[in-house]
């Protein structure tokens, strides 16, 4: 049944990305690192990768922050292929680390040993000059659909150094005046969505309008000190294989909304 959970805080949003749903999809969000080592190896340190409820940026370390650039698009069998490098600040640069995963219907995952160059970058392999060793950095590739996010953390061998990042490759997002909504998908098949809203008035009222199919309402929600709104839906109607939700945001700053599919057929590679 369509319906809208309770407004998700501001400190909670990834959690929610990791708590919502737990089923596995065979057509999740995947993760290509191109490292010296086997496709996928097993990293060699045995740290516990964090359970879905312990990830999202409120768990890093004091002053830690994991960053991405994009270094490269390609078409690839007609997939869009983004090549992202990562970035770590705030942590030590003389540990080993393990680099680790959480995609939309999976568990999470280790996939990869990583360390940080002098300028943070994270690495599969540090460059050794005496021994002529170059350095090799991971390089992750991704493709995925519209509004899918992917998690990413990195984990020392102790397990007390940590930071946890979140990329949306393709967002599914609309933007009018200085307000923006954004739909990211956190169950298979967009069965949940995250609605982020931002760049409102500070404890802005707003009025939200949602349908999917025959189904929906409104309700009143209000930004906060902000500016920012997070709502969590559930578009699926029962009885119903497929369809198409719509939300529409109002208030005194702007009138903002997007339509969406979900359920069968609904998830598409960009």
């Amino acid at each position: 049944m369509f319906r809208q959970l309770p407004p998700i805080p501001k400190y909670d949003v990834i959690g929610i990305l990791t708590r919502v749903m737990n089923i596995r999809i065979c057509c999740a969000f995947l993760v290509v690192l191109t490292l010296a080592v086997q496709f996928f190896a097993e990293p060699s340190s045995a740290q516990t990768v964090p359970n879905r409820d312990q990830w999202g940026e409120k768990f890093n370390s004091p002053g830690a922050k994991l960053s991405y650039k994009e270094i490269g698009r390609a078409k690839i069998q007609r997939r869009t292929v983004i090549t992202y490098n990562l970035f770590a600040s705030g942590l030590s640069k003389d540990q080993h680390y393990v680099l680790c995963i959480l995609n939309v219907g999976s568990d999470p995952k280790a996939v990869a040993d990583a360390y940080l160059n002098g300028d943070g970058k994270v690495v599969n392999v540090l460059p050794d000059a005496a021994h002529h060793v170059a350095e090799d950095p991971i390089n992750a590739k991704v493709f995925g659909g519209k509004g899918e996010p992917i998690q990413l953390a990195l984990i020392s061998d102790d397990d007390q150094s940590r930071v946890f990042t979140q990329i949306v490759p393709f967002p599914l997002e609309e933007t009018v005046g200085p307000c923006h909504l954004s739909v990211i998908e956190t169950g298979p098949y967009y069965s949940v969505v995250l609605i982020r809203l931002t760049g409102f008035q500070p404890d802005e009222e707003l009025s939200i309008e949602s349908r999917s199919e025959n189904e929906g309402g409104q309700f009143k929600s209000k930004a906060d000190a902000q500016g920012t709104d997070n709502e969590v839906l559930l578009p699926f109607v029962k009885g119903k294989r497929s369809g198409k939700a719509r939300l529409v945001v109002s208030s005194k700053s702007c009138k903002i909304g997007i339509e969406f599919p979900w359920g069968s057929g609904s998830y598409q590679y960009q």
